[in-house]
């Protein structure tokens, strides 16, 4: 006859794997971190965001509790990293196509007052429509113009977090002018 372990005796099986699963993650991390970083490096030109593209990475490993074959884990790991970093190149550009807009329609010396209706209709949306963090992210990076690393500081949040929430307020609001043309 079997017997169940008992509740401890699970809760202590639990926390073993949590422990071998951390080691290992620890091993895959300072294994293969500095080769990671690399390439995030070189796809991003920025060392703050390749930090933060293999930190993510390995964030989702942990939270989506990915397990890793060893002969496959560099290639795994490379091909995430790439990813990532090709997501947050995206993302960049679409700010930085936003920006843009918002600065031309800002420094032109006379804007009609179809420009003005339309700036108007975009701060009603964004007060409306957007959550409060989306909504606050939002103003501080685009109307304060405060960098992300700034906004994350300012929020207590990961610069990855405020890219997150610039590309959901960004999408619903291309989705609003795109309904109203």
């Amino acid at each position: 006859m079997r017997t169940l372990p008992s509740p401890s005796g699970r809760a202590q099986h639990s926390q073993t794997f949590w422990m071998m699963r951390k080691n290992n993650i620890e091993i895959l991390f300072k294994t293969h971190y500095t080769r990671l970083y690399r390439l995030a490096a070189s796809l991003l030109y920025d060392d703050d965001e390749a930090r933060d593209a293999v930190s993510e990475v390995f964030s989702r490993l942990i939270a989506k509790n990915i397990s890793l074959l060893p002969d496959t884990a560099e290639t795994y790991l490379l091909t995430a990293v790439r990813n990532q970093c090709r997501n947050m190149i995206e993302r960049k550009q679409v700010h930085e196509r936003f920006l843009r807009l918002l600065s031309e329609k800002a420094t032109e010396p006379q804007a009609d007052d179809n420009d003005n209706l339309r700036m108007a209709e975009l701060m009603q949306y964004v007060e409306e429509h957007l959550t409060p963090m989306n909504q606050q992210v939002f103003q501080l990076r685009f109307l304060q113009e405060m960098t992300c690393q700034e906004v994350a500081n300012a929020l207590g949040i990961s610069r990855m977090t405020v890219h997150n929430h610039l590309r959901e307020s960004i999408e619903k609001i291309r989705s609003f002018f795109i309904s109203i043309q």
